[in-house]
C-alpha cells in the first residue's frame, strides 16, 4: 500500500478509484479529499468511473475517532461527509460503485450514491447502523435510501 489511501487507474476510458487505508477504509477527511480529487480527475479523463474498496472491505463509514472527538468535530465531519456524498451523487459522468465487502453507515451511503451499484458475494455486513450506535439518521441518508432502495428495503428491522 502507498501512503495514499486512494488509488487511481484507467481501464480504457473508465477510471477505477480504489479506497484502501489498510484498515476499515474509514471516511476520514483525508479519504474524502483524495476520493474527490480522483473524481475530479476522472471527470476530465474518463467516460465513467468505478469506485471500489479493497477485497472484503468497502468502507466502515465516517472515521469514529473524528466523530467522537467532540460535538463540534462531529458536526464538522457530518457536514463534510454530506458534501462528499452529494458530490458523488451529482457526478456528471456515470458512477458505478463496486461494493467489495463490508459497508456500514457512511460506507453504505457511499454505495447508494452510485448510478449503478454492484457487490461481491460473501458474508459481508451492509447497513445503516447510526441509530443502533446512538446517532440520529441524517436527512440526506434517508433521502439517498428513498431514492436508491426499493420500498421493501426501507421497512424497519
Amino acid at each position: 500500500m502507498t501512503s495514499s489511501p486512494v488509488n487511481y487507474t484507467m481501464e480504457g476510458t473508465v477510471a477505477v478509484i480504489t479506497m484502501d487505508d489498510g484498515k476499515a477504509n474509514a471516511l476520514s477527511y483525508t479519504m474524502m479529499d483524495e476520493v474527490e480529487a480522483a473524481m475530479a480527475r476522472a471527470e476530465r479523463e474518463a467516460s465513467a468511473v468505478v469506485l471500489a474498496g479493497r477485497p472484503g472491505r468497502f468502507s466502515g463509514g465516517f472515521d469514529l475517532r473524528e466523530m467522537m472527538a467532540g460535538i463540534d468535530q462531529a458536526k464538522r465531519i457530518v457536514t463534510r461527509g454530506g458534501e462528499f456524498l452529494l458530490g458523488l451523487y451529482a457526478l456528471p459522468i456515470p458512477l458505478v460503485v463496486a461494493c467489495t465487502g463490508h459497508a456500514l453507515a457512511g460506507g453504505v451511503l457511499t454505495v447508494l450514491t452510485g448510478d449503478v451499484r454492484i457487490g461481491v458475494h460473501g458474508p459481508f455486513k451492509l447497513g445503516l447502523n447510526e441509530v443502533q450506535i446512538g446517532l440520529p439518521m441524517p436527512i440526506l441518508a434517508m433521502e439517498l435510501a428513498r431514492d436508491r432502495l426499493t420500498p421493501a428495503a426501507l421497512t424497519p428491522a
